[in-house]
């Protein structure tokens, strides 16, 4: 059976069909007992008998005007009904009457004595009696009062089967619920896997061996996933290869700057002087991306080791105030307690350094950067806030991306390649830590990282 739709339709079919098996199975049981049955019937008779019997004593005082003066011709209790019926069967007062009354009111005539019977939840009482001429009348009184749930079912003998009836149909729905969630669940978690960047992730076996539409999924997922493998996988080898072959001629290229330095001496040295510069940030530029393409390989260069993660604050924020010095800028630091941690101090530094730096230059003149670190248990909190013209809320949830550019104050003469803050995301996710941007209130952008106080294995 390969179709999930049909399984899944003849499943509950099933289910039903059993439920209601076993409700027709052991109805009969359900009154078994018939103590609740027998006072439902001996009430309704009593009730009828009553009436019968007030109507014979007013046909055996006064007669038939008795009878009627007396209000017995008509119905009483809702569902209640007397009839009146002579020695040859004919109900007196020309009603319809059911057949089933007629046939008593005979039965009576020719026995002469009381009966009381019960046809569903229609109960009659017929009994004869002598008017003052004596004449022989047959009184039928009649009640329709059908039976209540609680009149039919005893309670002690149907608990236990409501409970066993419970038991089987909430086993079968769990398996048929394990049946159908447990390869949704496996297919979740794949999916959770490969968008974490983990692009080995596959939903293997046992769901890619179904034969239903589960299956196909499953074995499309992993084609896929295998598929986006193998294609990350070249252009991460391709950037590594192109980052390193461009290492060679630029060493080369600094190494002829230098000789050309030495020849021309004063005459080129603004010229040379620029190309210096842009050899520099190319280089700077290289180095970046083969930081940025082992981040994305989760491999760090070295093991992780435990720091003070407030020290190593002290000292990027020295550096950073150093530099913004010479721009009317600054760099307020705000720790207070030690906060250890294990994890990569080169990789946090790099996060740090490159969101401060990014924060630096785009600070107004004559502002501080504001950058505060709160160390809980759950994790530290650093927050690094400037006072430039923030981000526009569409660019926020790229601002991280590789060669994130925005479009408005923060263009490119102010920055450099839009890798720094992708950098420092990679950074921070390699332990297990969050980024996180927003522009404040009171103007400018604020980025929260929160790292755990001890590295997660990855």
């Amino acid at each position: 059976m390969k179709s999930l739709f049909l399984r899944i339709f003849l499943w509950f079919w099933l289910a039903m069909v059993v439920l209601g098996v076993l409700l027709v199975v052991t109805s009969p049981f359900f009154t078994q007992s018939r103590s609740r049955v027998d006072r439902w019937q001996q009430g309704a008779e009593t009730w009828a008998q009553e009436r019968v019997n007030r109507a014979a004593q007013a046909i055996a005082e006064s007669g038939i005007e008795g009878f009627q003066s007396r209000g017995h011709r008509g119905p009483g209790r809702r569902g209640s009904e007397i009839f009146l019926f002579d020695a040859d069967g004919r109900e007196l007062r020309d009603r319809d009457v059911p057949e089933s009354v007629v046939d008593l009111a005979r039965r009576v005539v020719e026995s002469g004595s009381e009966e009381a019977v019960r046809r569903g939840g229609m109960h009659m009482v017929a009994r004869p009696v002598t008017d003052p001429k004596g004449q022989l009348l047959v009184i039928v009184g009649t009640l329709h009062r059908p039976p209540r749930p609680t009149d039919l079912l005893e309670p002690k003998a149907l608990w236990w089967r409501l409970v066993l009836l419970a038991l089987v149909v909430g086993a079968l729905s769990l398996w048929l619920a394990r049946y159908l969630s447990a390869p949704v669940g496996a297919l979740r978690r794949a999916t959770l896997r490969l968008s974490a960047g983990d692009l080995s992730a596959r939903v293997g076996e046992p769901v890619n061996r179904r034969r239903d539409e589960i299956g196909q999924l499953a074995r499309d997922f992993d084609a896929m996933a295998g598929r986006l493998e193998i294609l990350v996988g070249s252009q991460r080898r391709l950037l590594r290869d192109v980052s390193h072959e461009l290492r060679s001629p630029l060493a080369r290229l600094t190494v002829a700057l230098q000789l050309a330095r030495d020849r021309e001496g004063a005459r080129a040295t603004e010229a040379l002087d620029r190309i210096e510069r842009e050899t520099g940030r190319l280089d700077d530029l290289i180095g970046q991306l083969l930081l940025l393409e082992r981040l994305e390989a989760r491999a760090p260069d070295t093991e992780a080791v435990d720091f003070d993660l407030r020290d190593l604050i002290n000292e990027v924020v020295d550096d950073a105030s150093f530099e913004a010095s010479a721009t009317k800028r600054g760099v307020e630091l705000e720790a207070e307690s030690r906060c250890p941690m294990r994890g990569y101090p080169s990789l946090v530094r790099s996060a740090l350094d490159n969101v401060l730096r990014n924060a630096v230059r785009h600070t107004a003149e004559e502002t501080a950067v504001e950058v505060s670190i709160d160390c809980r248990e759950a994790g530290a909190e650093i927050t690094i806030r400037d006072h430039g013209p923030g981000v526009s809320e569409e660019h926020l949830e790229t601002l991280f991306e590789p060669f994130s550019r925005v479009a408005d104050a923060r263009e490119r003469s102010t920055g450099g390649a839009g890798l720094g803050l992708a950098i420092a995301r990679r950074a921070v996710e390699v332990h297990s830590g969050t980024v996180s941007a927003r522009n404040h209130p009171d103007g400018g952008l604020e980025v929260s990282i929160h790292l755990p106080v001890t590295l997660k294995s990855n």
